[in-house]
């Protein structure tokens, strides 16, 4: 079952329980999608900390059991950009990124 997270106090206390402060491990499917969609490595490591940009998060059961989180950026009016994390005890996989050149209200619509 997916679960979209907006409020702001929420986002903070998964971002500082979950994913900060941890070994960042990019996943070999995280870096065929970025080559698919020509997004760079770099563009993901100058924008994933900057946690104050996300508006929403996707939580979700993963296929194994563990729980993912897509963090969804606002960068400006119409870009978005999103980064799928998996905890890991002191890690966090890095599992995929995506660019959105679009409002994302019908993607982030509220999920029952």
């Amino acid at each position: 079952m997916t679960e979209i997270i907006s409020k702001k106090e929420e986002i903070q206390k998964i971002i500082s329980e979950n994913i900060k402060g941890k070994k960042l491990v990019f996943t070999s499917y995280y870096r065929l999608s970025i080559a698919q969609k020509g997004i760079e490595h770099e563009k993901v490591l100058e924008i994933f900390p900057q946690f104050d940009k996300v508006t929403e998060i996707e939580k979700e059961k993963l296929k194994y059991g563990d729980v993912g989180y897509e963090l969804f950026y606002n960068l400006s009016n119409e870009t978005y950009f999103s980064i799928a994390t998996c905890p890991k005890d002191k890690e966090v996989l890095i599992i995929h990124a995506v660019e959105y050149k679009r409002s994302l209200d019908k993607r982030l619509k509220k999920k029952s």
